[in-house]
């Protein structure tokens, strides 16, 4: 089962046949895949030496029968919240180890490059040791990755040099025995400075075994034959090898019959055989490292350079990746969301955007709590995630808010096609979730280009149209080009304004719920006098919109909406009238007034709005239009 799926918590028996709970706890908790999902035990056995056993093999908690469900549902409630927390802060330990091990291999990195360029008779060492290491793990058939990781490796392996007193390492006479003895060190230095770097594998190997031989005559351990890491025996034979091939105070390097014989002498003694035989291959078939007089510092650490920013921008595109995900669903996010699609829109690609909300949500939290919410947002996150293609945009914008850009989807019949799909889907999937009986999805569309140029206009005509459909019965889809929530142009907005509360008021049931039916009962009472040329009435819509370079979230939205709300409360009359529109629009009706008193009123409303909201992240527009009589 656990090949299939990964659920959030196991709960099991210990007594079971064939295996019991103890050893398939063992093998659950000795797998990668799956030692992070919380084990609680259900067992008749409260023996207090069994559940110590539990514990000890990393059981999350143990609850004896008989039991109380309302406990035992409380205690698996915390466990899953707990696990979440502990899930979460690890990702973020994780985060922060990264920072800190970059700023160390920087640091390590200035380092080794002093080293190198300080050792006269070794000038560029290190580099020439990488490139030699690396060409024989690529003879050796390692894979791309495993070759850059081993190239960083090889560039760091002598790191230890740093304790090593300048007077030894450029030393013009014979070294003594102290100063070998000084010499022998710098592995276990090296060790030490790279203990903690995981991000390159197996580089403290690298420092620390270089020099120990196959035969167990090396140091500092005196490891033999395989005990010693492959990476070290690569790297002793390329450290070997340019030692003979550099010159130094009492020779001169050495030709390549000489070398290849010197290799010969050394193979099973100081150098792994097999490795021998292929490098000396490598020889004789004319491979070498050339090497340059008084090679220049800058010279040295150039490629160590190259080599620190790819490992620096791995590391920025891993936490660029991360920072592109929602944590909860493994969705994208809105920051990806935005970039992505108006990176295809400029590329000329047609499409529809989708916005989705889960119907009833909040009762799912009230009722079941935050954890029965997330599994509910985790759900419709699959369904979609398994209903879009690899080039659609699928993203959670927040709260229960998604959305899907269906890339190069031109076709009003395409998109009912999928919406209707979605709603079956997720209709079946939460119909197997007894808790989620009365959860649905209603749906805001918008086509590109018709119904917008860019991400942000797409975004705020479908949620025009998610708004729309959210008054209108729930659990469907509206498109915003069919009308009812259509339009740049906020004139013909106001239109549908009229022609939707109008509707109202000729059937019993219809477009707009409580708000909107009063709403509708003082239209019709305003329009009738409208008709009977008693008064001159205006109807006002305002539109909060963002600012260019800014993106409004959803939280935005409804903070500047409340504004608004306030903001008409404290400069209206009593017997003017408003109503919210859309999650991004307001109604109002103004009661004897002509444009210029109107002008004047909305414009005391705007004023209001900029103090009570006080951000600069978005603008609040108007139109205006003097009421027309109902048509007969």
């Amino acid at each position: 089962m656990l090949e299939e799926d990964t659920p959030d918590l196991i709960l099991m028996d210990i007594e079971m046949p064939e295996m019991d709970g103890m050893e398939t706890t063992r093998r659950i908790k000795a797998n990668s895949k799956w030692n992070r999902i919380p084990v609680v035990f259900l067992t008749a056995d409260a023996d207090p030496v069994t559940e110590s056993e539990c514990l000890k093999i990393g059981a999350d908690d143990f609850i004896a029968k008989p039991f109380v469900p309302m406990v035992m549902t409380g205690r698996i409630s915390r466990i899953l919240e707990l696990n979440e927390l502990k899930n979460d802060l690890e990702l973020q330990l994780e985060k922060k180890t990264k920072q800190v091990e970059m700023v160390t291999l920087n640091s390590i990195m200035s380092i080794a490059n002093t080293i190198d360029a300080k050792d006269k008779y070794t000038s560029g060492h290190s580099v020439r040791v990488a490139k030699c290491a690396v060409e024989i793990a690529r003879r050796l058939g390692w894979s791309q990755k495993e070759i850059q990781n081993f190239h960083y490796v090889a560039l760091l392996h002598d790191i230890g040099k740093i304790g090593v007193p300048d007077y030894v390492l450029n030393k013009e006479e014979p070294l003594t025995i102290e100063d070998r003895a000084i010499i022998q060190k710098h592995p276990i230095t090296g060790g030490e400075i790279l203990k903690d770097i995981h991000m390159i594998e197996h580089v403290q190997e690298g420092a620390l075994f270089h020099h120990e031989h196959y035969d167990g005559n090396g140091y500092p351990f005196g490891l033999k034959g395989e005990e010693i890491p492959l990476y070290a025996r690569i790297i002793s034979i390329a450290d070997s090898y340019d030692a003979m091939t550099s010159n130094r105070v009492y020779r001169k390097r050495l030709p390549n019959s000489q070398v290849v014989a010197e290799f010969q002498r050394c193979r099973g003694h100081q150098f792994d055989p097999e490795l021998t035989d292929l490098f000396v291959t490598m020889l004789e078939e004319g491979f070498y490292i050339p090497y340059v007089e008084d090679c220049k510092a800058e010279d040295i650490m150039s490629e160590s350079t190259i080599l620190l920013n790819k490992v620096l921008a791995e590391y920025a595109e891993e936490a660029r990746i991360l920072s592109l995900h929602d944590a909860l669903t493994g969705l994208r996010n809105r920051t990806y969301a935005k970039s992505r699609i108006d990176e295809l829109l400029n590329k000329g690609h047609k499409g529809a955007l989708f916005i989705f909300d889960l119907d009833n949500f909040k009762k799912i939290n009230d009722t079941y709590g935050h954890i029965a919410g997330d599994k509910a947002l985790q759900l419709f996150a699959d369904v979609l995630r398994k209903n879009s293609e690899r080039n659609d945009v699928t993203c959670r914008l927040g709260g229960d808010e998604f959305i899907v850009f269906y890339t190069d989807m031109e076709k009003k019949e395409k998109a009912v096609e999928q919406a209707e799909k979605i709603i079956r889907k997720i209709a079946e999937k939460f119909k197997e979730q007894t808790f989620m009986d009365d959860v649905s999805v209603s749906m805001g569309i918008a086509f590109y280009p018709d119904d917008g140029q860019s991400f942000q206009t797409l975004y705020q005509n479908a949620d025009k149209s998610l708004y729309y459909i959210k008054k209108n019965g729930k659990n469907s889809y509206h498109i915003y080009s069919d009308g009812g929530e259509k339009g740049d142009n906020t004139l013909a907005d106001i239109d549908n304004v009229r022609n939707l509360i109008e509707g109202r008021m000729d059937a019993d049931k219809g477009a707009f719920q409580v708000d909107y039916d009063e709403f509708g009962k003082i239209y019709d009472f305003v329009s009738r006098c409208v008709e009977r040329k008693q008064q001159m009435v205006q109807t006002v819509l305002f539109s909060i919109t963002a600012k260019a370079d800014h993106y409004l979230e959803v939280e935005t939205m409804d903070k500047a909406m409340g504004a608004l709300r306030e903001a008409v409360k404290g400069s209206l009359r009593s017997v003017d009238v408003g109503t919210q529109y859309s999650s991004s629009q307001y109604v109002l009706i103004l009661l004897d007034a002509d444009q210029d008193n109107g002008k004047m009123v909305v414009e005391r409303v705007r004023e209001q709005f900029y103090q009570i909201y006080k951000e600069d992240d978005l603008n609040l527009s108007y139109d205006m239009q003097t009421m027309k009589p109902r048509m007969k």
